[in-house]
């Protein structure tokens, strides 16, 4: 099955710092409106960010920018921290990141480990009050910015509006949903907006709209027993049968049948 990028919309919602320790995760693409922080503990890890693809080893710190398609792969194992920095926590870097971004790979080793302390301290006191987990994420983010030279971030201003439409596409992917309404809703021209998602997303607003409806008709039918395939492909926003087995050949090497098990 070919990877799509999901929009993991909970880390948003909660709107808080979440940091842990991960071990050889496997973490498919997905983006979200947080900014995301990881130091490699050991081991290698093959890490795409953005469509860069680098392989991060031992005191390599990721950054991942708000809505960077990102990924982690194994290589062959790894331990890292992994900081998430809700959007209230990072107001202080807003206008900095407007139009800046710092690389996804800062890879100067040596420096890096004089900020392990700070990843450690948050380890070891995960129940720290809010104010001094914020204290050690601005001593973390503005050391970054102060020793690596910041980039030109193109896409930046448009992240509110590509999320907005992506929570609308979870809200009404049974629905019928073109071009012309969603880009009118957000007040841009059609082809402007077309331009903005394939730039943000990786693909057309239409392709993307598909993936979510095949995940979900999928994550249905698994949970159905003897699931009716056209009720599911209907229910699920697809205007008929062949626009369906289109956008499942894409993303599935086998039947609709092998993984549905429709008698």
């Amino acid at each position: 099955m070919k990877k799509f990028p999901n929009y993991e919309g909970q880390h948003d919602r909660a709107d808080t710092v979440k940091f842990f320790q991960g071990y050889n995760s496997d973490t498919p693409p997905h983006f979200h409106r947080c900014i995301e922080i990881l130091y490699v503990l050991d081991g290698g890890v093959r890490c795409k960010v953005n469509g860069e693809e680098r392989v991060c080893g031992e005191d390599d710190v990721i950054f991942v920018r708000k809505c960077a398609v990102h990924e982690l792969m194994p290589s062959p194992r790894y331990t890292d921290h992994v900081l998430i920095i809700g959007q209230r926590y990072s107001d202080d870097f807003t206008n900095i990141f407007r139009s800046e971004t710092l690389p996804s790979f800062l890879c100067d080793k040596s420096f890096n480990r004089s900020l392990l302390p700070h990843f450690q301290t948050l380890a070891d006191h995960p129940d720290a009050p809010e104010l001094v987990k914020k204290g050690y994420i601005d001593i973390i983010v503005g050391s970054l910015l102060a020793h690596y030279p910041c980039v030109p971030d193109q896409t930046a201003p448009n992240i509110g509006t590509i999320v907005a439409a992506l929570n609308y596409i979870d809200e009404h992917y049974r629905e019928p949903i073109t071009l012309e309404k969603i880009s009118g809703d957000f007040g841009y021209n059609k082809y402007y907006f077309s331009r903005l998602f394939n730039l943000y997303i990786g693909e057309s607003l239409n392709a993307y709209i598909n993936a979510i409806r095949i995940q979900n008709l999928v994550g249905e039918a698994k949970k159905t027993e003897n699931p009716n395939l056209s009720e599911l492909v209907f229910s699920n926003g697809f205007d008929s049968m062949a626009t369906f087995y289109r956008t499942f050949s894409k993303y599935y090497d086998c039947t609709p049948k092998e993984i549905f098990h429709e008698k």
